[in-house]
């Protein structure tokens, strides 16, 4: 993912009232540049799962090849 292509906005504040649990199912909807996703992947394990959406073209470029993520 590129580092540079965006900032979390909230990214604490956002990840500590998901209240992510290792092996849920999340979705972030305007991916971007993978900030707030890069963070819940950390939390989850190998059963946790993350769909991931974005209409930029660009920002589909930084989904990540990982088997979490749907």
């Amino acid at each position: 993912m590129k580092e540079s292509y965006h900032i979390p906005v909230l990214l604490n504040e956002v990840i500590e009232n998901l209240n992510i649990q290792p092996e849920g199912i999340y979705v972030d909807c305007t991916f971007g540049g993978g900030g707030h996703s890069r963070a819940i992947l950390q939390r989850l394990n190998e059963k946790g799962r993350l769909i991931a959406f974005d209409q930029d073209e660009d920002a589909r470029q930084n989904i990540p090849n990982d088997h979490r993520v749907v």
